[in-house]
């Protein structure tokens, strides 16, 4: 006589279920690790070699030699305002040897601009930590007889036409900050889409255009050398780059306050112990005297690293506040 229960069955097959499934996820963290312990590790970096970024990106990689006790490596695939790294990053193993150093903006900004998005930021990516903060100012000639926000605000509502504002990318926050600063300021100035920093600081020196918005990375060096001046930032702060400069909110536009961060992403499904090595690392080469001392002369914000699940608050907090704004302009990628 069989006295086994219908039931026994059913939750002995669940039990085999649930121990395979265990098994196989023990044996992908296994080779996560072993693929980790014995393969040089890559920086994604989305901008091209000799900027800002790719500055950062290796003055970590060079860190991280002594604090991970391993090779890492700057990839920089510059290119669709930052999706062409993305999508490397995400077609990647998750084994923890390739993370991407990137804004955090063009992470929440792509899914509402662009039909073709290769990737999908929430699913396919994990925040590590932040590295840096990035704040965005407003740039004028050194020559110019603008002094201040307000000066430029009355000169381009009075001559709109002859103070058009430079801006180095569209589809990034830096965009729709300059669309903001327009709107409340009622100043009437045309933006002017750059590709790079690099042409608009050009233009800018040679008088080619009247004002320019960007990061003050790209700004920090010719404004200590007295050839461009940068007005206002947009940070709830002052930069740490530039003391002297006052805010948006000082300058008259309380509401125009953001800034941006990089993080360090790594691919969904990477191994939690992994993950953490990277964010240990990160948080010990940040707190370095001549670490901070490089990334705040290039014009960045310090930060010390934060958790993950800060990192997840800051980004969501930054994407709510601008999602509204991102839709009621209309504004549609390539």
């Amino acid at each position: 006589m069989n006295d086994h229960h219908p039931l026994d069955a059913v939750r002995l097959s669940r039990r085999s279920l649930l121990a395979g499934a265990a098994a196989v996820l023990c044996t992908g963290s296994v080779l996560s690790r072993a693929a980790w312990g014995q393969t040089v590790s890559r920086i994604i970096v989305p901008f091209p070699a000799g900027g800002p970024a790719d500055f950062m990106g290796r003055l970590l990689a060079e860190k991280l030699k002594d604090a991970m006790g391993r090779t890492v490596i700057v990839d920089n695939r510059p290119g669709a305002g930052t999706r062409v790294a993305a999508e490397v990053l995400k077609n990647a193993p998750a084994d923890g040897n390739t993370v991407l150093l990137a804004p955090v903006d063009p992470m929440f900004i792509g899914p509402l601009i662009y039909n073709n998005m290769r990737f999908n930021p929430v699913t396919d990516f994990k925040a590590i930590t932040d590295v840096a903060g990035v704040q965005f100012g407003l740039a004028v000639n050194a020559s110019s007889p603008i002094k201040t926000l307000a000066d430029f605000v009355q000169a381009a509502k009075a001559r709109p036409a002859e103070h058009s504002i430079g801006i180095s990318t569209v589809g990034t926050l830096l965009h729709f900050l300059a669309v903001e600063f327009v709107a409340q300021s009622h100043a009437g100035s045309t933006l002017v889409p750059y590709r790079g920093g690099g042409p608009l600081v050009t233009d800018l020196m040679g008088n080619q255009i009247a004002a320019g918005m960007d990061a003050t990375t790209t700004f920090v060096e010719y404004h200590r050398a007295g050839k461009l001046r940068v007005l206002a930032v947009a940070g709830d702060k002052r930069a740490d780059a530039l003391p002297n400069v006052p805010t948006f909110a000082e300058s008259g536009f309380p509401d125009l306050v953001t800034a941006s961060r990089y993080l360090l992403y790594a691919r969904a499904g990477t191994a939690p112990d992994v993950a953490a090595q990277w964010g240990d690392a990160v948080r010990k080469i940040l707190a370095m005297p001549d670490v901070r001392e490089k990334l705040g002369r290039t014009g960045y914000d310090l930060l010390s690293g934060g958790a993950p699940d800060e990192v997840a608050r800051y980004a969501n907090a930054l994407a709510a506040r601008w999602t509204p704004v991102i839709k009621a302009s209309g504004f549609k990628g390539d």
